[in-house]
């Protein structure tokens, strides 16, 4: 439930701050005054796209946030702990939108992102408006709003799971049979890259020895010259001796009470270090001879590892790693046709699975849209419709390619299901059924949206109370119809917080709470403001929708008249 809605530099809105109880609360007012902006301002935080044109001329960002009671459902703290916001008795959600067009969010203060907002969104509110009864008119909807009225989110997920993991197999069965195609050209050219590397007999590390080697080769002489000098220099009464007579002497100083500190130990680890480095420099000498013939030999060998590695990955190791590849392939490809064989079998199995679940399916949508389908209709009795008529056109999704065939039929499988649906109406006696995207008229579709959330809204898995928001509902509706349409929303209003724009009074005389939206000028500029409206204000904004004209004594009196105490 909405708790409090606040919103800053939102198109003509400066400020406005609302505190909202529970129950059935209608805003009304002057077309243009606002209204939509509010509607705009929850989309907002349901996640729904951002537009820098929404932030107020002259404002650098709007911001909107809204505190909701906090979602019980276990889904609901599953995905806030994901999020790492903490729980409590509110969840306060913000959306901040810049001039220049960036958007950033906010759940208890924690970042999120707009998509975090879009999972959040149906645990609390639920926006209800001319896009969503559009959405009606697109037969591809129809199966998901069965779907969801009958339960079957476990059973869809099932189809789902089993199409995908035959559609994998089917994947990897087309691979491979490419694979055997293309086979003997991919072996020829497999053998020849392999022969290329098997005959150069590349080492792992062989680069690095063969250039250390060169570095000697190419300067073998100044080498040697260096390697006399610091032989000439460690060796003889030099180096390691000397250290061990200064060593001597200053043991001797020692034991005559002459303090030298560390000296003598020093002494004798530079000795120990010099002997060492003798034996080190003594080492190259064996390296340094000049060799013309072996160099030519290392410069060639090196120059074959370099074309190898240009050729195959860039360095000497993935040199090695394409080879091992190559291996892994033609095994791979020696064994396609029964790597063939087992997966047609896999995926003969698997379609099996996945037919017997989406058949299973199929029947119990039947079931769920004629109870679905009943209720509705026992709604729109209500609603000017006395006498419709409404069912689900169910049958298979039919194709000429299709892979799977059902009691004799091709059929196009996905991860719904094989089902195609659409609804049909018949609204007035007499009548056949007929697509009902083609033949209602926009105050039916209105109705017959209206009637479907209100049935839907008792089949909802979660049942904690949710905010719901119908923006235009009662598009093409009047007289008695109005009347009912009031009576049908303060019901749902019992259950869940609902929020009704509305430009018909005898929806807004329903209402628990009503709310007069409205525009007006300050310091030269146009702003809306918001504002309870009850007692001899609610009636004057009554006689305002009644289209009375002056309040007269007569039209006031109709207007308390329309204003009905929620039961």
């Amino acid at each position: 439930m909405l708790r409090e809605l606040e919103v800053r530099d939102l198109g003509i809105i400066e400020k406005v701050k609302l505190q909202l109880p529970a129950g059935f609360i209608v805003l009304t007012g002057e077309t243009g005054a606002g209204k939509s902006l509010l509607v705009q301002s929850l989309q907002l935080l349901a996640g729904e796209r951002a537009d820098a044109e929404a932030v107020r001329s002259g404002s650098e960002r709007l911001l909107v946030e809204g505190c909701f009671a906090a979602p019980g459902d276990a889904g609901a703290r599953e995905l806030l702990a994901e999020l790492g916001v903490d729980g409590g008795d509110d969840l306060v959600l913000r959306r901040e939108v810049s001039a220049a067009g960036r958007s950033r969010a906010w759940v208890n203060d924690v970042t999120v992102t707009v998509g975090a907002l879009q999972r959040l969104a149906p645990y609390l509110l639920a926006i209800h408006g001319q896009h969503e009864q559009r959405g009606l008119t697109d037969p591809a909807a129809h199966i998901a709003l069965i779907d969801a009225a009958g339960g079957l989110a476990a059973e869809r997920e099932q189809v789902a799971a089993a199409f995908a993991a035959w559609q994998e197999t089917r994947a990897r069965l087309e691979s491979q049979r490419r694979a055997l195609a293309t086979r003997r050209d991919r072996l020829d050219v497999i053998a020849f890259q392999a022969r290329e590397i098997d005959e150069a007999r590349p080492q792992p590390g062989e680069e690095e020895t063969l250039r250390e080697e060169r570095a000697f080769l190419q300067h073998a002489e100044r080498i040697g010259e260096l390697v006399a000098a610091a032989l000439a220099a460690l060796g003889g009464d030099g180096g390691a001796v000397a250290m061990a007579r200064a060593a001597r002497a200053v043991r001797e100083l020692q034991g005559l009470g002459i303090g030298v500190g560390e000296t003598a130990a020093e002494l004798e680890q530079a000795q120990v270090l010099a002997e060492e480095a003798e034996r080190a420099v003594q080492g190259l000498t064996d390296r340094v001879r000049p060799a013309p013939q072996r160099l030519e030999e290392v410069e060639g060998r090196l120059a074959a590892l370099e074309r190898l590695a240009r050729k195959y990955g860039g360095s000497l190791a993935a040199v090695l790693e394409h080879r091992a590849g190559l291996q892994t392939e033609r095994d791979q490809l020696e064994d396609v046709e029964d790597d063939i064989a087992r997966l047609a079998e896999a995926g003969g199995a698997l379609a099996a699975r996945y037919l017997e679940l989406a058949r299973g399916l199929s029947r119990k949508r039947v079931a769920a849209a004629e109870r679905f389908s009943a209720q509705v209709v026992e709604v729109l009795k209500g609603l000017g419709i006395p006498r419709g008529r409404l069912r689900l056109a169910l049958g298979l999704r039919t194709s000429p390619a299709g892979p799977l065939e059902v009691d004799g039929v091709k059929v196009e499988p996905g991860a719904d299901g094989i089902d195609a649906g659409e609804f049909e109406l018949s609204s007035n006696p007499g009548e056949a059924l007929r697509p009902m995207a083609r033949i209602a008229s926009g105050g039916e579709l209105s109705r017959i949206h209206l009637a479907m959330r209100t049935v839907l809204r008792d089949s909802l898995v979660r049942r904690g109370t949710l905010t719901l928001l119908f923006d235009e509902v009662d598009a093409g509706i009047g007289g008695n119809v109005a009347d009912e349409l009031g009576a049908l929303l303060a019901a749902l209003g019992k259950r869940d917080q609902v929020l009704v724009v509305t430009h018909l009074p005898q929806v807004a005389g329903r209402a628990a709470e009503h709310f007069l939206v409205r525009k007006e000028t300050a310091r030269g500029r146009t702003v809306t403001r918001v504002e309870r409206v009850a007692a001899d204000e609610r009636v004057d904004e009554l006689v305002r929708m009644l289209g009375g004209g002056a309040p007269t004594p007569a039209a006031r009196q109709h207007a308390r008249e329309l204003i009905k105490t929620p039961g």
